[in-house]
């Protein structure tokens, strides 16, 4: 089975979609000084990101767990939340596919800190 892997661009557009999300639901969800909640989300720490994980991802961080967010499976993958890799081919034991869903998740996180730290610079983006 071949795993099928994403551009650059088409992950950008992915996590451009998710932060015009975030925007709508948690204002100021990529400040620093966002009050921490404890197990119920807090402030996003870029050294502790880590897009595979329910709790240290993006939504993770700022909800407590990727598993609160009204959001299907589709959705998560179509805002950069979640490896389409790892959505559609979970349970595929292989080695392409495991070194693909790793790959796709170490993009999706420097895109996502790029984000953060253009917001925490106070560079607009879309």
């Amino acid at each position: 089975m071949t795993a099928p892997t994403m551009t650059t661009s088409e992950l950008q557009e992915r996590v451009d979609r998710g932060v015009a999300w975030l925007d709508s639901r948690i204002p100021n969800w990529w400040r620093t000084d966002r009050p921490d909640h404890g197990d119920n989300g807090g402030p996003i720490n870029l050294d502790e990101l880590v897009m595979s994980h329910n709790c240290y991802c993006v939504l993770g961080q700022l909800i407590g767990n990727y598993y609160r967010a009204d959001l299907t499976i589709d959705q998560a993958v179509a805002y950069g939340f979640d490896a389409s890799v790892g959505a559609y081919y979970r349970g595929t034991d292989t080695v392409e596919v495991g070194e693909a869903m790793a790959d796709e998740f170490d993009a999706l996180r420097e895109l996502w800190i790029r984000v953060i730290e253009q917001r925490r610079a106070g560079v607009d983006v879309p």
